[in-house]
């Protein structure tokens, strides 16, 4: 309910000044503290249903994104965070790993997306690194970041040539 002093959170016919949490009316979900909707609030809330990603107030289902919180970065879809995505995903700062829903910042490795394999340091797509990186299909050539499929030849790493036949290091007696 609405008066001159800001939208309240009714539950049996009155103001529930204890209620702290997510609630529904006509216009949307909305982050209420001590029972008034609190519209400055912006950020990530935990509920029963969730957690959801919370902008003036009210919960964002048009929302997709990172979003940072109290315990790391987190990967929301439709202002829910989806703990089941594993894979990267892009914000101001960079390209991201993100593992279960989070931002792995230990991950390096390499990981893929709809434009390329990827060679990913501390969480980050390293767009600097030039040089070799596996992952359980083998060892990949990766210049600028991005694994080089089209790149055949040799390449020398740590003080070693390695031959290399559309961006895989190709061990063994292969000549090119």
């Amino acid at each position: 309910v609405a008066n001159e002093y800001g939208w309240w959170y009714v539950s049996g016919g009155q103001v529930d000044f204890t209620y702290t949490g997510l609630a529904a009316n006509e216009y949307g979900w909305w982050y209420v503290s001590d029972g008034q909707v609190d519209f400055n609030c912006n950020g990530l809330v935990n509920s029963a249903y969730g957690w959801w990603y919370v902008s003036g107030g009210r919960v964002d289902d048009t929302y997709t994104g990172l979003v940072a919180n109290a315990y790391g970065w987190w990967y929301v879809v439709k202002g829910q965070i989806d703990f089941a995505y594993t894979g990267l995903a892009q914000n101001a700062y960079g390209w991201w790993y993100v593992e279960n829903g989070q931002i792995d910042f230990d991950y390096t490795g390499l990981a893929a997306n709809a434009y390329g394999w990827w060679y990913v340091k501390r969480g980050q797509v390293d767009f600097g690194y030039t040089g070799l990186a596996h992952n359980g299909h083998g060892w990949w050539y990766v210049e600028n970041g991005q694994v080089d499929f089209a790149y055949t030849g040799t390449v020398t790493w740590y003080g070693t040539d390695y031959n290399v036949k559309s961006g895989q290091v190709m061990f063994g007696s292969i000549r090119f």
